[in-house]
């Protein structure tokens, strides 16, 4: 008995700290934002969110401004403590126009600072498929780590992944594909996150863009699942919105 005894206690206690991985995936689905996100306009404040059809939908018109200003059209949430060192974000996103040139758009991984992160974005050129940008802005300095052809265009799968101090960016078409790691590389970036962002990075071609989230998940630890379960949304629901648009 007093084996029996001993034994639970040392598991009991070795169980004590442990803080378990769980995925938070918002489908964005009613029409307003569930608790916990907060929105920031950059310094014109022109940029419009709505939650409409399934999705957010983030408006910014004309653009005027680039990579360095720490005030962007931003959707944020902050993370548990306990996820700061290594998480993975993940999201289908598509635009319109379904080539918005002069602009990036995408995930964001901040630390206390505003510019001080790393992001996996997605971009299109006139006549060519998506690229994915991958890099960090490093105490207001913009370290780029590339540009890469999709060969595809929107919707787009894509997921950022930060394990310690490292750094990588992943794209697929769809949820049947394998994720392919971006460029095919990796970066380090030291620092602890405290904040989800989805928004723009920049937009200096003066264009009107909506980007468009189907959903969002938030893999971590101490993150708990929302209970509110995604409904998916298929090809057709895509072809269908922008029809209506």
């Amino acid at each position: 008995m007093r084996i029996m005894i001993l034994v639970c206690g040392i598991l009991l206690c070795s169980t004590v700290g442990i803080v378990s991985a769980g995925v938070w995936t918002d489908p964005f689905d009613g029409n307003e934002l569930v608790e916990g996100w907060e929105f920031r306009d950059y310094r014109d404040e022109v940029t419009t969110f709505e939650v409409k059809d399934g999705f957010l939908q983030m408006t910014n018109p004309k653009g005027g401004w680039g990579h360095t200003t720490p005030d962007k059209p931003m959707l944020e949430r902050e993370i548990p403590k306990s996820a700061a060192k290594n998480i993975t974000v993940s999201g289908i996103f598509s635009t319109e126009p379904d080539k918005p040139a002069d602009s990036w758009i995408g995930i964001f991984l901040y630390s206390d600072e505003d510019l001080n992160y790393a992001c996996l974005l997605f971009g299109g050129e006139a006549n060519q498929p998506q690229k994915t940008l991958i890099g960090s802005m490093v105490q207001g300095g913009w370290q780029d780590k590339g540009h890469f052809q999709t060969g595809f265009d929107v919707p787009l799968h894509l997921k950022i992944v930060k394990e310690d101090d490292l750094f990588s960016g992943y794209y697929r078409e769809s949820e049947k594909d394998d994720w392919t790691l971006s460029g095919n590389k990796t970066w380090n970036h030291k620092f602890d996150v405290e904040r989800v962002g989805v928004g723009f990075m920049n937009s200096w071609g003066g264009q009107t863009v909506t980007f468009l989230v189907d959903t969002l998940s938030i893999e971590g630890e101490g993150i708990e699942p929302l209970e509110v379960a995604p409904n998916g949304k298929l090809a057709t629901t895509w072809s269908a919105l922008k029809a209506s648009r």
